[in-house]
């Protein structure tokens, strides 16, 4: 008796297949997203328009430049007494003095007293004239906070001191990234069970391209050798700079998120984007239940974005299926108007076909992009990291 066993065997059973292969591969890149489609418009059959952190450049190394308003914040660095009129500061970089200017009105936030700057005695030391009102003088200790609350200035006097903060120059570099395709030519025009391979491998490889663009904005770092250039990412932009980092390790609860937010919103808009991991949304999940909601143009990107108001700000919750395995625990809490794409003349993504040698029985085809990610402002944002469920 022939039973299916020996038709398989044969090779001749046909398969019922569903007519769709399955991707297991996340194929979600929210970063790039948001960078290249905020501000399109979508007709129903296409995007137009031009992306607004989206820009075109034309070095390989493209510039910024920043620059901050100036300090009004700095720390008794030793002990003062009742009598002193000397104080030495920091907390406010290496020259912590350098952010008075003769006539500045301080306060010492514990003591109450309010003094007025004479002198700047050096990069760490100034000079100043005690109970400048009706608090008296009072011991100093080391970590008092010094706060800038204004200016006095005499009638008929001449303009103040100048005290100014100079703008530094920064940049990234633009990143070449290639997918290739390729497929005989037989092979190319064989009836197979679901689509031919060449389409298919065209839009499985155009999402694995645009995950290596999402993956280096994320983790790369900042580098150029004599062959190639790495755009730096976001991780390395916040770990090597002012941005506040939260390391949980352990549970997060509502006490520590409220921390991290008072901190996060520190500078900048008060909307932002969270892009969170699972273990992190898991938590935000249990103690903000009832408390967020979908935003109205939750899906106009093809990504879910869920909106979380704080007394410190607007939250846009997206989930980042990158974040996955040791970045579960991650959540990245970001400006916006911090970033943007930037792809090198005539280079943004393309699919090149037919790139083959002319001898090849075959077809192969090329996704090619040159982008970076422009970076500026990392007070802006904050990480949270370490957190487990």
């Amino acid at each position: 008796m022939r039973t299916t066993v020996v038709s398989a065997a044969e090779e001749r059973l046909v398969v019922d297949a569903v007519d769709k292969v399955f991707l297991l591969e996340p194929n979600k890149h929210p970063l790039v997203t948001l960078l290249t489609q905020v501000g399109k418009v979508y007709d129903g059959k296409a995007w137009k328009g031009s992306g607004m952190l989206k820009a075109a450049t034309g070095n390989p190394e493209f510039k910024w430049f920043e620059d901050f308003y100036g300090g009004r914040y700095a720390k008794a660095n030793a002990t003062y007494t009742d009598a002193g009129a000397t104080l030495t500061v920091a907390g406010a970089g290496s020259s912590s003095a350098y952010i008075f200017t003769v006539g500045d009105m301080i306060m010492n936030a514990r003591t109450g007293e309010r003094m007025t700057v004479l002198t700047i005695a050096g990069a760490t030391t100034i000079t100043v004239t005690r109970s400048v009102g009706t608090t008296a003088a009072a011991a100093g200790l080391v970590g008092d906070g010094l706060y800038i609350i204004g200016n006095v200035n005499a009638e008929n006097a001449t303009a103040r001191n100048v005290n100014t903060t100079r703008s530094t120059a920064e940049s990234n570099y633009t990143q070449i990234f290639r997918t290739s395709i390729a497929v005989s030519g037989t092979e190319k025009e064989s009836l197979l069970y679901g689509p031919k391979d060449l389409p298919y491998l065209r839009a499985k490889k155009g999402t694995e391209h645009a995950l290596d663009i999402e993956r280096a904005f994320w983790f790369s770092e900042k580098n150029a050798s004599t062959i190639t250039r790495n755009t730096g990412g976001i991780l390395e932009f916040i770990e090597s700079s002012s941005s506040y980092i939260q390391n949980q390790g352990g549970v997060l609860t509502a006490p520590d998120f409220n921390t991290f937010l008072r901190e996060g919103f520190t500078y900048g808009d008060n909307e932002k984007v969270l892009f969170s991991g699972g273990i992190v949304l898991q938590a935000i999940n249990e103690f903000a239940r009832g408390q967020i909601q979908m935003k109205p143009l939750a899906k106009s990107y093809g990504m879910q974005i869920s909106e979380y108001v704080t007394p410190f700000g607007r939250i846009n919750i997206i989930h980042n299926p990158l974040f996955v395995e040791d970045f579960a625990g991650y959540a990245f809490l970001l400006d916006m108007s911090c970033f943007r794409y930037r792809y090198m003349n005539n280079r943004d993504t393309k699919l090149m076909t037919n790139v083959q040698a002319p001898s090849t029985d075959g077809e192969v085809d090329e996704y090619l992009t040159e982008c970076g990610l422009e970076r500026k402002q990392a007070a802006k944002c904050a990480l949270l990291k370490g957190v487990t469920a």
